[in-house]
């Protein structure tokens, strides 16, 4: 569907995309593993990935297409991620110039997002691409609320994310002409990558967001808390475990 989409865009001459807008982009995921029922230990590691990144919006038939552009990456990991990395130590210098695109209709993502690069790294830059485009009510103005719910289909090389997100959102305040929006939210997502590993979460979240009526997001944060349990072909059982974790999106001069 989204292919069929973008051929379109592409045969109807869409207008030259806009000055890009650019963001510092920051992403920590703590995740806590029990080992236990296959005979290991409780394990606890973590990623920090910090970026700068560059988005341009061309406008196409019926939406827009995005574009999110890595002008630098650095990783700071803790535990088994360091090992990790150890393995792809130019993961963060490999990401740069790497991009996500996307089509976007109704200010609200449509379809896959699809990158021109297998990094793993660009996981964080996937994430920060539903916080860009969140989708708001038309017409919305102080103290109004809503519900949403988002379909989760979206990956970076063999990995890939499926799943539902229940939002609820409300106006607080205005900020010039942006709306500054709070929101909860639940999900339930499924993460493969391609080895047969599944990684299921299901937690809930709150953010914060500063949003024009129109356009991207101009900053947010975002607190997350999941449950989580992985499978794989190897394992006699499934291993349970959690993960906190934090984004936040700021604009940059």
């Amino acid at each position: 569907m989204l292919a069929a989409m973008l051929m379109i865009a592409v045969a109807q001459a869409p207008m030259p995309p806009t000055s890009p807008h650019r963001y510092r982009l920051e992403v920590k995921t703590l995740r806590e593993l029990d080992q236990s029922s296959i005979g290991g230990a409780k394990t606890t590691d973590g990623l920090t990935t910090s970026a700068m990144i560059s988005v341009t919006l061309t406008d196409s038939a019926g939406g827009q297409l995005g574009r999110i552009v890595v002008d630098s990456m650095s990783l700071d990991p803790t535990g088994v991620v360091v090992e990790d990395l150890q393995r792809h130590p130019t993961a963060a210098a490999d990401a740069r110039g790497a991009s996500v695109r996307v089509y976007i209709a109704g200010g609200k993502i449509q379809g896959v997002q699809l990158s021109d690069s297998t990094n793993p790294a660009l996981g964080a830059i996937v994430q920060a691409v539903a916080v860009l485009f969140p989708g708001i009510r038309r017409g919305a103005k102080v103290g109004d609320r809503w519900a949403d719910t988002s379909q989760v289909n979206n990956g970076s090389g063999p990995r890939r994310v499926t799943g539902q997100v229940i939002a609820s959102w409300k106006v607080l305040a205005t900020e010039g002409d942006a709306l500054v929006l709070e929101g909860s939210s639940m999900s339930r997502t499924k993460t493969e990558d391609g080895s047969g590993q599944v990684m299921t979460l299901t937690g809930e979240s709150k953010e914060r967001v500063v949003i024009p009526p129109i356009g991207l997001a101009r900053r947010a944060a975002i607190e997350t808390a999941n449950e989580m349990s992985i499978t794989a072909p190897r394992l006699a059982s499934p291993i349970p475990g959690k993960t906190t974790g934090s984004l936040t999106l700021t604009p940059v001069p």
